[in-house]
């Protein structure tokens, strides 16, 4: 087979890195809105369903938000750049969220003390933590999932890449098997970076936001750092696949099967 054939039926979702990184910068958004308003701000000290509708709406903004990462858990299984597993972590922990949110405005909704109700808002903060915790949380953990989709088909396709260059003209075995080298090297260093990444994740609790702010900032920097230098890997690998691509793709044009491996990467 031609070498230029192998590759051409190689994964085209290169695509998928700007993606990824569009992916990053929604997992800032989350970060804002840290500290708990009180309820007691805007409402008089003995109005209990000014203090239960604040909390209602404090409650309902986290939903939405639920919500929305669902749906881009859902858009990123229909488009295969997660597995069913990936998803189904993602989804149940939403899920254990949003009944967990649900239960709390039923007992906030249901509150004839208002002390009692001041608690249930302070709750929203302390016990879930949605904006400071969860979400940042479970998009970082939605990035690393894609980016891990990306390294598996990166990956799965090593043996291929060596027949086309094993195909490729002699005179360009040194420049294709650099760059192939290079490709390995780049996804093995992203590798080592996503399994940091994960090793993050059970770090990033309410608990440990409230009682271990230290540790948890120390996780938080790490995470994104890992998958920052990790999506810089890939990025590199399916750089230099492209190279290797362009090289035999220029073999091809030519016709004569030696075609200039400088003039063609210079091109790339």
């Amino acid at each position: 087979m031609n070498p230029l054939t192998i590759l051409r039926r190689l994964p085209a979702r290169l695509t998928l890195f700007a993606g990824a990184a569009l992916l990053a910068l929604a997992v800032a958004a989350p970060l804002t809105a840290l500290a708990a308003p009180k309820a007691d701000a805007k409402c008089d000290p003995k109005d209990i369903k000014c203090v239960i509708a604040f909390g209602d709406q404090r409650i309902q903004d986290r939903l939405d938000a639920l919500t929305k990462l669902n749906g881009k858990v859902t858009d990123a299984l229909s488009a295969k750049h997660i597995t069913s597993d990936q998803a189904n972590t993602l989804t149940s922990d939403i899920a254990t969220n949003t009944t967990g949110l649900q239960n709390l405005k039923a007992k906030l909704d249901g509150e004839s003390d208002i002390a009692a109700a001041r608690g249930d808002v302070k709750n929203i903060y302390l016990q879930f933590r949605i904006y400071a915790v969860v979400l940042p949380r479970d998009y970082h953990e939605l990035w690393l999932d894609r980016l891990a989709d990306a390294d598996h088909r990166l990956a799965g396709v090593k043996d291929k890449i060596a027949d086309a260059i094993a195909k490729a003209p002699a005179g360009e075995q040194a420049q294709l098997n650099s760059l192939f080298d290079d490709y390995k090297t780049q996804l093995a260093a992203a590798e080592a970076q996503m399994d940091a990444a994960q090793g993050e994740l059970p770090r990033f609790t309410p608990e440990n936001f409230n009682t271990n702010r230290q540790s948890f900032e120390t996780a938080r920097t790490n995470l994104k750092n890992d998958l920052k230098t990790a999506h810089k890997d890939l990025k590199q690998a399916a750089g230099d696949l492209h190279q290797i691509a362009q090289i035999l793709k220029g073999n091809k044009s030519d016709g004569s099967g030696s075609g200039s491996p400088t003039a063609t990467a210079a091109n790339s």
